[in-house]
């Protein structure tokens, strides 16, 4: 799915980890930190499969990655750092509201919003923008796909072109925040085995060891498919995602 739509594999990963976790009777208090720190250890993986294809399709503006990267570090670093301070059941309401949205968006808009003709000329903007993306990202364990997709495409680039450099600058989200969330979580007791403060490397493995090849075909199917249908359909698979974490936190 992050290859085929460049939302981030880890809008999907998160809730599964996070759903196992509870499962395995983890503590809820750090089973999303540990959920979104290990989606995002995955990501690094995947999205290094991906950046090598959608490069070779010439999918990926480096203009734009050295104009966005920094801000995008910045952001991933304030909000990996946030996350770690904050409690679990505020990350997971956080996780809520977000999908709800990304959801929101997949689902009804058909056509991108132009704003612009290009990017922001003024340096300021961009690294407010970026910083914004990174920040929202990591905080729920995405590669941030599902904002800077439609971010781009609002400056009027073309939908390959996002998704190629979205999937490049989920590396620059996920690889800062991963290691802020392995340092943070360092002197937690209490957690799963193969955990390196919150990057759990029993998930991280297991994910990567399939979705470092799959990341790669959906980059490449992303050129020929009509992604509306599909689009639909995985907003309804999160709007499900959301009712199920409700239903978890605040009914049984």
């Amino acid at each position: 799915m992050a290859g085929l739509l460049g939302v981030g594999g880890g809008i999907i990963i998160v809730p599964i980890s996070y759903f196992v976790l509870l499962y395995l009777d983890y503590s809820s208090d750090y089973a999303m930190h540990i959920a979104i720190a290990s989606s995002l250890g995955v990501i690094c993986f995947t999205s290094i499969s991906s950046i090598r294809t959608h490069i070779k399709l010439k999918n990926v503006n480096f203009i734009i990655l050295r104009t966005w990267v920094p801000g995008i570090v910045l952001g991933s670093l304030a909000g990996s750092y946030s996350a770690s301070i904050i409690s679990g059941e505020i990350l997971v309401n956080i996780f809520i509201c977000l999908a709800f949205l990304i959801a929101l968006n997949m689902a009804f808009q058909k056509d991108p919003i132009i704003i612009s003709k290009d990017l922001p000329k003024s340096k300021l903007i961009n690294l407010i923008i970026s910083s914004l993306i990174g920040f929202m990202s990591v905080l729920i364990g995405i590669g941030g796909g599902s904002f800077s997709v439609p971010t781009l495409t609002m400056f009027s680039k073309k939908i390959h072109e996002a998704v190629g450099t979205s999937a490049t600058l989920g590396f620059f989200i996920a690889f800062p925040g991963t290691i802020i969330l392995m340092i943070s979580g360092s002197n937690i007791g209490a957690l799963p085995p193969l955990s390196f403060g919150y990057l759990n490397i029993a998930i991280v493995l297991l994910v990567s060891s399939t979705s470092v090849f799959t990341a790669n075909l959906g980059a490449k199917v992303s050129v020929n498919v009509n992604k509306i249908t599909l689009r639909r359909i995985f907003s309804i698979f999160l709007l499900f995602t959301c009712i199920s974490l409700i239903i978890e936190h605040y009914i049984i």
